[in-house]
C-alpha cells in the first residue's frame, strides 16, 4: 500500500539490496518494513532535482520527507540521494561519491554492534563537506572518511553543505542525535534517533510507531534524558503484552523529567 510521501519497496529495488548486501537475512528489520521515499533537493550549483531516494524505517518515513522538505526550501544543497545498493553497498564508495543515504545493513568499527543504518533510521549528509573522523589515540592519528573531507575539518569556516545550519532541522523531525557532537568518533555527516527510540520503534507495528516517534519528538528532551536508564527489553515485552499500557507506562517514565 502506497502511504503518502512514501512507498513500499519495489522488487526491482529488493532484488538489488539482495543482490548486493544492503539486506541480509540477519538484519534487524524486514525488507516489508522498508520504505522508499522520493526526494527533491537542490545540488551544489542551485539546480533542483526530483529524482532523491532514500530508504528509511516506515514509521519515520514521514518525517525524513519532510527534514528533505525543509532543506529543499532553505536551498541547502545536497550532491546526491541514491540509494546504497547503486555502490553495491560499498559506504565508503557511498562516501567518496558525497552520496547522502539512509539503510544499510552493516556493523559500526566495533565490528560487534549493528549501525543504526542497519535499522533505516541513519541518515548521512555530504560526506565529503561533513567528514567521519576516526581516532588512533596510541599512536595519536587521525582518520578521515573521505579524505576529501580534511579541507572541512574547521567547523568555524562555514562553507556551503556543511550540516551545522541543519542540524536543528533533524532535531525537530527525531533524530535527536548528530554525531558531530561526539567525541571519539566525530560523524559530521551521521543524525539519528537515540539507539533505545530505534530498538523500541522497529519492535512496533507502522502505526504504533508512528505514534511513539511522534511522542518522542515532543517530548525530546525528557527521552534524552531517561533514555540511558531504560530496559528496553522489558518496555518491549510490555508493549507485546498491552499497546496501551506500554504507551502509558512509557508517557509516565518521560513526564517525571
Amino acid at each position: 500500500m502506497e502511504r503518502p510521501g512514501h512507498t513500499p519497496l519495489s522488487e526491482e529495488l529488493r532484488r538489488s539490496m539482495i543482490e548486493t548486501k544492503v539486506w541480509q537475512p540477519e538484519c534487524p528489520v524486514p525488507l516489508e518494513r522498508l520504505a522508499s521515499v522520493r526526494l527533491k533537493y537542490v545540488d551544489f550549483a542551485g539546480d533542483e532535482h526530483s529524482d532523491g531516494e532514500l530508504i528509511v524505517f516506515d514509521a519515520a518515513a514521514h518525517r525524513v520527507s519532510r527534514i528533505f522538505e525543509r532543506l529543499f526550501d532553505m536551498r541547502f544543497p545536497l550532491s546526491r540521494l541514491r540509494s546504497i545498493d547503486h555502490y553495491g553497498g560499498n559506504d565508503d564508495a557511498s562516501m567518496a561519491d558525497n552520496n547522502c543515504s539512509s539503510f544499510n545493513f552493516r556493523k559500526i568499527p566495533d565490528g560487534q554492534t549493528i549501525s543504526i543504518h542497519g535499522y533505516g533510521l541513519a541518515i548521512d549528509i555530504n560526506p565529503v563537506q561533513n567528514p567521519f573522523i576516526q581516532f588512533q589515540p596510541d599512536e595519536g592519528i587521525a582518520s578521515i572518511h573521505p579524505p576529501e573531507g580534511w579541507q572541512y575539518l574547521n567547523r568555524k569556516n562555514q562553507k556551503p553543505g556543511m550540516v551545522e545550519p541543519i542540524v536543528s532541522v533533524f532535531e525537530e523531525n527525531g533524530f535527536f542525535i548528530w554525531g558531530g557532537s561526539w567525541t571519539t568518533p566525530i560523524d559530521y555527516h551521521h543524525f539519528q534517533p537515540p539507539r533505545v527510540v530505534v530498538s523500541l520503534i522497529t519492535a512496533m507495528s507502522e502505526p504504533d510507531g508512528v505514534r511513539f516517534f511522534e511522542l518522542c519528538i515532543e517530548k525530546r528532551a525528557a527521552v534524552l534524558a531517561v533514555s540511558g536508564d531504560l530496559d528496553t527489553g522489558e518496555l518491549i515485552r510490555i508493549y507485546r503484552q498491552d499497546r496501551e499500557a506500554f504507551f502509558s507506562s512509557f508517557s509516565k517514565k518521560i513526564s517525571s523529567v
